[in-house]
């Protein structure tokens, strides 16, 4: 970031100020550049050009409006000064500002609280593409207008910018994609968040409208003048042509943002019939002057009732009274700000469902269109009504049968899983008049929970008897020991007062239990370990049992040290390993007395030929010897252990 500093001497000659009345103003750089100001119809679109100044000597571009003095800023880009025009439409020349004259200044605006002008300057590399490089933020406040330059380096032809009268974001119109952009000016920042819009193809002017209507003056095509007026969404980036103007070869725009903005929002959302809800109005004046005499007003949805004003920092007189369908608030004075009025509204015994409405704002400037409607702010469709929903319960009553089981001394009645998705909003209430979600009985009978949201209402009906459930275990034969490798048969015997049984065993082995929800099943453990089996009736009883057992592991290996490949015993002809039938060869290797690997076998079976040597190597016979083995042994437990020695080959 550069920070530079030019010191001038102030114009002595006095400049007429605008009225500010949410006007637009463009400036033509035809041959001569004219400044003029932009008509439109906010109901029609109609769109007139009053020329202010029809010869101006110089080009001028990168204009905003001030809103401190009501004058307008801009540069003279082939000389890099800094240009005051007046409501004239005369021109009066501030500084020179050290500006690089090797790059345009097209865009700028002013920021909404008067302090500068920013500028984006940009670079035109011979046959290269257009190269945004920086970003200048000129001082309106201060003596010598001095620059702050914040540098960027992106590909980009962005000819204005504009900021949105009530959010402050930056808005520029790259014509290298043909597409909105928002702009951080403090560090340089751009933000592609819209698709392309194919037209304008450029445009060389962008600004708002008191409704936060963005505007461009652009071209159709890329062989076309600059004469066409569009509107572009700023929530969408879509445009669309709304006039055919002069011609230019290129233009800028300003605009001076006179504007009071009504939000509406409704909590919560989602309620139920007879519910105390809060309605919030957020109101802003943006446009730097008072009102007086405003009057706001809504008109409630059908079987809504006014309850009270919660807030409201603006005075005026409440004409509604508690019981009214409507909100009435007269003789407001508006200030400058953002101002919430909040009121509580209840909705009645509304029946379920989705319920519209909007404010209004009476006894605005005849420049605004005399009223405004509230905006959702929560969506992005403009001036839509604040929606509320209805909800009910999801059922009248339910009936629950529940069991106080032998060896319990009372069973937990929970009515708070039929309304979990309620929340804080669900009251319950018992036959004895208590009012938590669980209800502990020590007794059998009927049992009665109320459900309630707002003036909806269920109920959870309970039928409460005695049940048991009991359960043995027992092995299919033989003690609670196994071989590792080897699987058992376990099974159950149940004696249950309900008509339903469900089984769970527990695996601490996941996989060794061949059916998890079986009255029997076979299992298959490679370590000492212990099964519970976990059953349950219908009516909640629970009772479980457990088996220990011990997994008898046989690791003893086998290695031959002495064969003879040509022996009558065919035992003796070859070497491999032997033990257990599970326990499998990860890696044999035989090696030579010089370090020669002559065999291996990967990944067989102890007691499998495939692992055997018959004292070859690459099919010829090796002669009588000593040689040396290493072997790689894996169990069924997952345990590995690495042998070695020595075998002796005879012939």
């Amino acid at each position: 970031m550069v920070l530079a500093v030019f010191i001038h001497q102030a114009p002595s000659t006095a400049q007429k100020p605008f009225t500010c009345e949410d006007q637009f103003f463009l400036t033509l750089n035809s041959n001569p550049t004219s400044l003029n100001e932009v008509l439109i119809d906010p109901q029609t679109n109609v769109v007139v050009f009053k020329n202010l100044n029809a010869n101006i000597p110089f080009n001028i571009n990168a204009a905003g409006f001030r809103i401190i003095d009501n004058l307008i800023y801009c540069l003279n880009p082939i000389l890099g000064t800094l240009i005051r025009i007046d409501a004239n439409g005369q021109p009066e020349t501030l500084a020179n500002l050290p500006l690089n004259l090797n790059l345009s200044y097209f865009a700028g605006d002013v920021t909404p609280d008067g302090k500068y002008l920013v500028v984006i300057g940009t670079g035109y590399p011979f046959g290269g593409l257009a190269q945004i490089a920086e970003i200048v933020l000129i001082d309106l406040e201060l003596p010598g207008y001095p620059t702050t330059t914040i540098p960027v380096n992106r590909v980009g032809q962005i000819f204005d910018i504009a900021y949105h009268p009530v959010t402050g974001e930056l808005y520029g119109y790259d014509s290298f994609v043909q597409r909105l952009v928002r702009i951080d000016p403090l560090n340089g920042a751009f933000f592609y968040d819209y698709p392309a819009s194919g037209v304008p193809f450029n445009s060389g002017s962008l600004f708002f409208d008191a409704y936060g209507r963005l505007f461009a003056y652009g071209s159709p095509t890329p062989t076309t003048d600059q004469n066409q007026l569009y509107q572009i969404d700023p929530v969408t980036g879509v445009s669309r042509l709304l006039f055919n103007g002069p011609p230019a070869v290129a233009s800028d725009g300003c605009s001076c943002p006179y504007t009071i903005i009504l939000n509406k929002t409704v909590s919560d959302e989602q309620v139920f019939p007879c519910t105390d809800v809060a309605y919030t109005f957020e109101i802003v004046n943006t446009s730097n002057r008072p009102h007086e005499g405003i009057r706001l007003e809504d008109q409630l949805p059908p079987g809504f009732t006014f309850v009270k004003v919660v807030s409201n920092p603006v005075g005026g007189n409440v004409t509604s009274q508690p019981g009214d369908s409507f909100f009435a608030l007269e003789d407001m004075d508006l200030s400058n700000g953002k101002f919430e009025i909040k009121i509580l509204v209840n909705t009645g015994p509304a029946a379920p469902g989705i319920y519209r409405n909007q404010a209004v704002l009476y006894n605005l400037p005849a420049a605004l269109g005399t009223k405004r409607v509230s905006d959702n702010p929560d969506t992005p469709v403009k001036d839509d009504s604040t929606m509320l929903i209805i909800r009910e319960l999801a059922f009248d009553s339910i009936f629950l049968k529940k069991g106080l089981c032998e060896g319990v001394e009372a069973v937990s009645l929970d009515a708070s899983s039929y309304g979990s998705s309620i929340g804080s909003a669900l009251k319950y209430t018992w036959q004895d008049g208590s009012t938590g979600p669980v209800f502990d009985v020590t007794t059998p009978g009927n049992y009665r929970a109320m459900l309630t949201a707002g003036c909806d209402t269920a109920y959870v009906f309970y039928e409460v008897v005695y049940s048991s459930i009991l359960l043995e275990l027992l092995q299919n034969e033989g003690p609670g020991s196994l071989r590792l490798g080897d699987s058992l048969y376990l099974r159950s015997e149940v004696i249950n007062t309900g008509d339903q049984t469900f089984y769970q065993w527990m695996d601490p082995q996941p996989g060794s239990v061949r059916c998890l929800s079986c009255p029997e099943t076979w299992v298959r453990p490679f370590n000492d370990i212990t099964y519970t089996l976990r059953v349950e009736n219908e009516l909640g009883c629970l009772d479980s049992a457990t088996v220990q057992l011990t997994v008898e592991k046989n690791k003893r290996v086998y290695f031959p040290n002495v064969f003879t490949p040509d022996a009558e015993n065919v035992g003796n002809t070859y070497f491999y390993p032997s033990g257990d039938q599970y326990t499998r060869i990860s890696n044999l290797a035989v090696y030579s007395r010089w370090g020669e690997k002559i065999f291996e076998a990967m990944d067989v079976a102890v007691n499998d030929m495939n692992a055997a040597w018959d004292g070859t190597h690459r099919g010829q016979p090796m002669v009588p010897g000593v040689y040396v083995w290493v072997a790689t042994i894996a169990f069924l437990d997952g345990e590995t252990v690495t042998y070695s020695g020595d075998v002796t080959l005879v012939r």
